[in-house]
């Protein structure tokens, strides 16, 4: 990964110092010792060039008024000044759906609430095995450049007033085998996904974009989606969903480099935070040179590599990270339908408390959300390589602690692509049961797993690791 990634240097803006009330202190230094280019600290300084309100286009935080047309309007007055801030002050401000533009700081307010209206029906639902579409998120920046959405405010997208309880009655009828309902209204949409709904928060084809400061909370599904982006920031977010909410991922990484998430508190229905690079190959990118870390993940399915990784990932690093309760630690997850090159991972510093699964590494996956309870040490039939064979080469793991875990460990590759390299270093876990390891290669080292029936590693078949203290 480049040392500029591993120094914070991301973009211009990411070095600005940021008051409690949202506002921006420092300037941002373009001399290149921070990692800014010229062009970011341009487009920093764009964003603080002018400032835009709401209420100069008749916009009211009354909690009754919809505001859409006036938000948009102060977003679009900035842009055309060549960029600026659009500032949403104490209140309650109702809108639709709208769109960032390059340039553009929104800033949302200490006591203020941006919060999703629907009334107008103008919201459409989001897909990743689709294009981007206007309207697909509440707050969209498609193919734009230097975008922030900051402050110490909240933004809720009133995902249980408007979108879950439809969402949760597709799943039940899915989960009661009932599929046809789902492949019948949705055509072309994986059954994992979920019903499709808007997403909270996107970034597409954005170049230097941040996320700071701010409450997120009830997105209709995805929170922080960033797809086809490159220099990135999600920084001193929490982000709250209930843990029975549908596809709530906290953020997901789509076919984008360059992103850094730091000092984040998640609690969320699904992922934590999910890494992807799409359904189907050539029709995106990988996702590379991602960096996570100073951050807490609480109730909801871990940090997951996939389960859409048909076009490759690639250096991941997760550090200096807390798991608390959740379903999964970090998890690669894939299958012989959505698979490519997968790897390096780096995982260090980490602890777990009450995580069921703290390592999983799988080529199975089927739409299940975990895998508790579940034994992965039978033989497998082999099937031909095909261009969708996942492949994990490097899971590198030093320095974890977990306590209160089900199963240590679950690594499962496949009969014709082994998981290569999985390194556990100086790992301690207490669990129910030990590690279960099938087709998979690597070492063991300095690694000491307690687990109550007594067997610290199940070895199944092509089992090729090095165990050393």
């Amino acid at each position: 990964m480049r040392r500029s990634l591993l120094a914070l240097g991301l973009m211009g803006f990411m070095s600005m110092a940021m008051a409690a009330d949202g506002t921006t202190g420092a300037t941002v230094s373009a001399d290149g010792k921070t990692g800014a280019t010229a062009a970011a600290a341009a487009g920093a300084a764009a964003m603080t060039a002018n400032l835009c309100l709401p209420q100069e286009f008749g916009g009211v935080a009354d909690g009754k008024s919809l505001n859409t047309a006036a938000i948009q309007q102060a977003i679009d007055k900035c842009a055309a000044l060549g960029g600026g801030e659009v500032r949403l002050s104490e209140g309650l401000w109702l809108s639709g759906p709208l769109e960032l533009k390059s340039n553009i700081m929104l800033n949302i307010m200490a006591d203020a609430t941006l919060k999703a209206d629907n009334r107008e029906n103008d919201f459409v639902a989001a897909y990743i095995g689709a294009p981007t579409q206007p309207k697909e998120a509440f707050l969209l920046a498609n193919n734009a450049q230097n975008v922030m959405i900051t402050g110490s405010g909240t933004i809720d997208g009133s995902g249980e007033e408007i979108w879950w309880e439809e969402a949760l009655e597709v799943r039940k009828a899915v989960r009661s085998g009932n599929a046809k309902v789902f492949e019948e209204r949705f055509p072309g949409v994986k059954l994992a996904n979920g019903m499709p709904r808007p997403w909270l928060i996107e970034l597409n084809n954005v170049t230097g974009g941040m996320v700071y400061g701010l409450n997120i909370t009830n997105s209709p599904m995805w929170n922080v989606v960033i797809r086809n982006s490159q220099e990135i920031g999600v920084n001193n977010v929490k982000i709250t969903a209930p843990t029975t909410s549908p596809n709530t991922d906290g953020i997901d990484i789509v076919s984008s480099k360059r992103v850094h998430v730091e000092n984040v508190e998640i609690f969320t229905g699904d992922d934590n935070i999910a890494i992807k690079s799409g359904v189907d190959q050539r029709t995106a990118s990988a996702s590379e040179e991602i960096l996570i870390e100073n951050s807490v993940m609480h109730a909801g399915h871990g940090i997951s590599i996939g389960s859409e990784t048909a076009n490759g990932i690639g250096e991941v690093i997760v550090r200096n990270t807390t798991f608390d309760q959740t379903e999964n630690g970090v998890r690669i997850k894939s299958a012989r339908d959505r698979g490519n090159m997968i790897g390096p991972l780096h995982v260090s510093d980490v602890t777990m408390e009450k995580v069921s699964t703290p390592i999983l590494i799988t080529f199975s996956y089927a739409g299940n959300s975990g895998a508790a309870g579940l034994g992965l040490v039978e033989p497998l039939d082999a099937m031909p390589v095909t261009p969708t064979t996942p492949h994990v080469d490097g899971v590198y793991i030093n320095n974890l602690k977990a306590t209160g875990a089900n199963i240590a460990a679950l690594l499962s590759g496949l009969p014709e692509s082994i998981v290569q390299n999985v390194v556990l270093q100086d790992v301690e876990i207490e669990s129910q049961m030990g590690i279960q390891a099938r087709y998979v290669s690597g070492a063991i080292i300095n690694t000491k797993v307690e687990s109550a029936d007594g067997k610290p590693i199940v070895r199944g078949p092509d089992y090729r690791m090095r165990e050393a203290r």
